[in-house]
């Protein structure tokens, strides 16, 4: 035997207008907060700068929420510290930058997940290179 459709949770049913008090009354909905993060207390001048430059790009992606806020702020406080080191003709430590690139591929601001395109959709192909394999011409 199949399994039935999985239910709708109460706020969608509200939505279709197909809400019952008495069907779907008890069901606990858990919603999580879609809030952009929110700047802690403790970020460096350099951090703030970064805050401000890459807010709207993790915005535009929708891949960090409230509850990435400590992560975020630790990410612009690393690359507020790299961008400090070069401004004062020093390298920075290697581990800094391998690090902001991880984050920065986490929170969808740069990295191989931003430049990832699939070859031959653009022509109007299948966009499948293994299209071919086993037909012979």
């Amino acid at each position: 035997m199949q399994r039935g459709p999985k239910r709708l949770p109460p706020s969608e049913k509200k939505a279709k207008g197909t809400f019952q008090k008495s069907r779907d009354g008890h069901v606990v909905e858990v919603i999580e907060p879609n809030a952009m993060p929110m700047r802690p207390q403790w970020l460096t001048a350099e951090g703030e700068e970064v805050w401000l430059d890459d807010l709207g790009r993790v915005q535009a992606n929708r891949l960090v929420t409230e509850k990435d806020s400590t992560a975020f702020g630790n990410y612009c406080n690393l690359q507020g510290m790299i961008i400090k080191c070069f401004r004062a003709g020093e390298a920075p430590p290697i581990t800094a930058m391998a690090e902001v690139r991880k984050l920065q591929e986490l929170f969808g601001i740069g990295g191989a997940k931003t430049r990832l395109q699939i070859k031959g959709l653009e022509k109007g192909g299948t966009g499948n290179p293994f299209a071919r394999n086993g037909s012979r011409s």
